[in-house]
């Protein structure tokens, strides 16, 4: 039984967690954000995305494991429509006791 699992049966519910992500590739100017926006509020995730003046897309995810989990795989394999994902950065995994945003929004 891996910890996440271990942790959602001792609080009777869905595991909270965090991760921030960095998308690399083409992924500015093809309406990322926006799209990333849409999909979060879709799972029902917390958290930002802004563009970086480095060409990428990053942001904070929180919310439900697995609808993160579904999310992450959006930011690596899919994208918006006319993005070209090189690879995707997943780090500072976290099990949250409650999520520190009220809902997702896009930043710049």
């Amino acid at each position: 039984m891996t910890s996440l699992q271990s942790q959602q049966q001792r609080n009777g519910g869905p595991v909270l967690v965090h991760v921030e992500f960095e998308v690399f590739g083409g992924v500015q100017g093809v309406h990322f954000a926006k799209y990333c926006k849409e999909m979060c509020d879709r799972f029902d995730l917390k958290g930002w995305t802004k563009p970086s003046a480095y060409g990428t897309v990053m942001g904070i995810i929180q919310g439900e494991k697995a609808n993160v989990d579904e999310m992450a795989m959006w930011l690596q394999h899919q994208g918006s429509p006319g993005s070209r994902i090189e690879h995707c950065e997943l780090r500072n995994w976290q099990i949250l006791d409650r999520c520190d945003y009220r809902n997702f929004n896009v930043r710049f």
